[in-house]
């Protein structure tokens, strides 16, 4: 039968189509929802860092031994660190360039030494170094020689300079920890200069290899690394001291390597060192004088190639030749000697002006020294004022319980753009006051009088030589002999 209409419009939409509409209205609701608050996050996120970072991006550069920087400075950006309103990012930079945080391995000792040489002040105490990594350790061979076949007695372990290389990899090669000690123990005086002349000897992975040795790891032998953050400078600004004092305490892995385990070997090793004793006198004797340690400071510029005004021989020549012997004389007499040279950098790279040839501490009686400086050669421009900077912070680094002791600087003439104001700054922080200067000036060019007169108005002296006789006399007496 036929269905009737009511006489009124039926606009009722089905029981299906309703629930379709309500599904389609419900889906564009939520994403409408999700891209407003998508927008509110991004907003929020982009604000958050600006807010971070309102003081802008800083650059923070860190040095030292370039197979741990690396690492390091990856470790250290991947947690997109803040200090102090600034978004930093760690860079790595070459052993020449200035750094606010130095990572150096091998002993904390080792580190104080290698920090000196960059003529940076640590912002914190020695003791207080963090361990950030770990290095692998071995033996450097000179071309022809098996790497496999080397025997613990073959190799010469850097005792005197890089501790903590040499205890590694004797603890490493010898079957026990007595053996390691004696073999330390019979490498006691030992620098790194000293070692490198010897078939194969201690040293860590990246370090810098005499031409024809190869590196190779020896099983099980690491060495700790060791972040020091430095105070502000010419060239590190406070802000970058700040965010390299932040590197230094960031969490880092400390790896394999085990400080304690190194230091009680060396401490068995010194135990076992052959000593020497005299019988005491018969009768009470005059004390002897105090020995003064020493730090040669030597300018290899061209200007040393010019000949002494009574001889046929350069300065160089000269002078080197008196070195050596006084070297040897004042060693003789109990004292240590160490040796840096100076110039412009000579070589593509290189931006530091002074190199450490014998470090402290030496107990070679100044043979390491007397036959370093015989071998250095000339070129550049004498940048002496950095270098002097450097040898008085390493003076200060290598006195024994503030014993005396001399930086004997002999010089042209002072090349650069080293401002007075500045140096002075630098030189009064790096110094103390059992550290003397001694300034032997040579050659027709100007005299440094902010130099001397430093020198002369804190416990040292200052002359000039011009013939082999004068060099001879005034060395002599700025060796304090």
């Amino acid at each position: 039968m036929a269905r009737h209409s009511s006489g009124q419009s039926n606009f009722r939409l089905s029981k299906s189509l309703t629930i379709a509409v309500i599904a389609i209205v419900a889906i564009i609701a939520l994403i409408v929802a999700w891209a407003l608050n998508r927008s509110d996050n991004t907003t929020n996120q982009a604000a958050e860092t600006t807010q971070e970072c309102v003081s802008g991006e800083l650059s923070l550069p860190i040095g030292g031994d370039s197979s741990a920087v690396a690492s390091a400075v990856e470790t250290f950006n991947a947690s997109s660190p803040v200090t102090r309103d600034y978004c930093v990012t760690a860079e790595a930079v070459s052993g020449e360039q200035p750094a606010a945080t130095y990572l150096f391995a091998g002993s904390r000792t080792d580190a104080a030494s290698a920090l000196a040489e960059t003529g940076a002040v640590a912002s914190s105490a020695e003791d207080s170094w963090p361990q950030v990594g770990s290095v692998a350790a071995g033996i450097a061979v000179a071309a022809g020689t098996d790497a496999s076949n080397i025997t613990l007695d073959q190799v010469s372990l850097p005792v005197a300079t890089d501790s903590a290389t040499a205890a590694a990899v004797a603890l490493a090669m010898a079957d026990t920890e007595e053996a390691a000690a004696a073999a330390l123990a019979a490498n006691q005086d030992t620098t790194m200069t000293g070692a490198e002349s010897s078939p194969a000897f201690a040293t860590i992975e990246g370090a810098e290899l005499p031409e024809g040795y190869t590196f190779t790891a020896v099983d099980g032998a690491s060495v700790p690394v060791w972040a020091i953050a430095t105070n502000s400078n010419a060239e590190i600004t406070e802000d970058q001291a700040r965010a390299g004092a932040d590197f230094a305490a960031a969490d880092f892995e400390s790896g394999a390597a085990d400080p304690a385990a190194l230091e009680s070997v060396l401490v068995a090793a010194e135990s076992a060192a052959p000593t020497t004793t005299t019988e005491a006198p018969a009768a009470p004797v005059a004390a002897a004088p105090a020995p003064s340690d020493t730090i040669i400071n030597l300018d290899t510029s061209s200007n040393m190639d010019r000949v002494v005004s009574d001889s046929q021989e350069s300065y160089h020549t000269v002078i080197t030749r008196i070195l050596a012997d006084l070297a040897r004389e004042t060693g003789a007499q109990g004292n240590q000697v160490a040796l840096n040279n100076y110039s412009s950098p000579l070589n593509p790279g290189v931006t530091k002006g002074w190199r450490a040839n014998v470090s402290f501490p030496d107990q070679s009686a100044g043979e390491n020294a007397a036959g370093a400086v015989v071998r250095l050669g000339t070129g550049g421009v004498p940048l002496t004022r950095a270098s002097v900077v450097a040898a008085t912070q390493i003076a200060k680094e290598g006195s024994p319980a503030g014993q005396p002791i001399r930086v004997v600087i002999v010089t042209s003439g002072s090349a650069g753009e080293y401002q007075d104001s500045s140096f002075l700054a630098d030189l009064e922080a790096a110094s103390a006051s059992n550290i003397s200067l001694h300034v032997v000036h040579v050659g027709p060019d100007a005299v440094d009088t902010v130099l001397q007169d430093f020198a002369t108005s804190h416990g040292g002296t200052a002359t000039q030589a011009s013939t082999v006789d004068e060099i001879n006399a005034a060395l002599r007496a700025a060796f304090g002999l």
